[in-house]
């Protein structure tokens, strides 16, 4: 959970207390009596007490969640920096260093968006934030997830050479472990470096074959999906294959709303269909 919204937790355990006074104060103006006095209704206000104490925790923990989801949402489906910046502002301010796993997630979109935003200084600082805090982690599997998180921010602000340095360093603490998010994770990572190795060699065929696997996948984000089209765009442009380029530059142009891929493509699309 973001600390910004511990406060759906507080509320929890606020209800987990309220809820039952509530109850049994309703319960024993019905009955004409206080009913904790007897042993039946001590217990069964024992037990509305440990239920709630149980579930509410759990049921304001989810909303917190999607709540965060919600807001990343704006960005990675809604394809909109500017209204993630601004409703994010608050939920990313309240996350301190060292950067806990659902932090760096969050702020990694969040450095994204400033720095789609022409705000690099700003992302860099969060980029920094998130590698002291992958160092200072002391759990492999919690310093790679903060890897995995900071690496899309790596890619942007320092190139694929550096990227790579961290999706390989990712890829040594998780070797060997067995569980199924450390799987997702290496799946992931190996992904990663496959299109990370054929940028830095310069291998267009490769690169392009990789990168046209994720545009027509609807399960990915709509983001994820536009900015891949606007690579393999440029790609078949290196490649003279204009036909190719036009239909990623036409993805980009329809999909991607407020991403500053698209002013490129619609011009790019002018000088091709002048």
């Amino acid at each position: 959970m973001l600390p910004y919204f511990k406060k759906y937790l507080f509320a929890a355990y606020a209800l987990s207390v309220l809820i039952p006074v509530a109850s049994l104060a309703a319960f024993s103006v019905v009955m004409g009596g206080n009913v904790v006095k007897t042993l039946p209704g001590l217990f069964s206000s024992l037990m509305l007490f440990v239920a709630c104490l149980y579930a509410m925790p759990r049921i304001m923990g989810q909303m917190a969640d999607r709540k965060a989801d919600a807001l990343v949402s704006l960005y990675n489906d809604a394809c909109d920096p500017p209204a993630f910046l601004e409703q994010a502002e608050k939920p990313a301010g309240a996350v301190k260093t060292p950067y806990t796993e659902a932090g760096s997630w969050f702020l990694s979109f969040y450095a994204l968006a400033l720095a789609d935003e022409d705000r690099a200084e700003e992302a860099a600082r969060i980029g920094e934030s998130m590698r002291l805090s992958a160092v200072q982690a002391q759990d492999p599997k919690v310093r790679a997830a903060l890897l995995v998180n900071m690496e899309p921010v790596v890619l942007r602000l320092l190139g694929a050479q550096a990227a790579l340095g961290a999706v390989e360093e990712a890829e040594r603490l998780l070797a060997g472990a067995q569980d199924a998010e450390s799987a997702q994770r290496r799946n992931f990572l190996a992904w990663e470096r496959g299109v990370l190795e054929a940028r830095l060699a310069g291998d267009d065929g490769a690169l392009a074959e990789k990168l046209a696997h994720v545009r027509p996948q609807a399960a990915y984000p709509l983001r994820m999906r536009v900015l891949a089209a606007a690579d393999e765009a440029a790609v078949h442009r290196r490649r003279g294959d204009v036909a190719q380029e036009r239909e990623c530059l036409r993805f980009v142009a329809e999909h991607g709303n407020r991403l500053p891929a698209v002013a490129a493509a619609q011009e790019r699309l002018a000088e091709l269909d002048a």
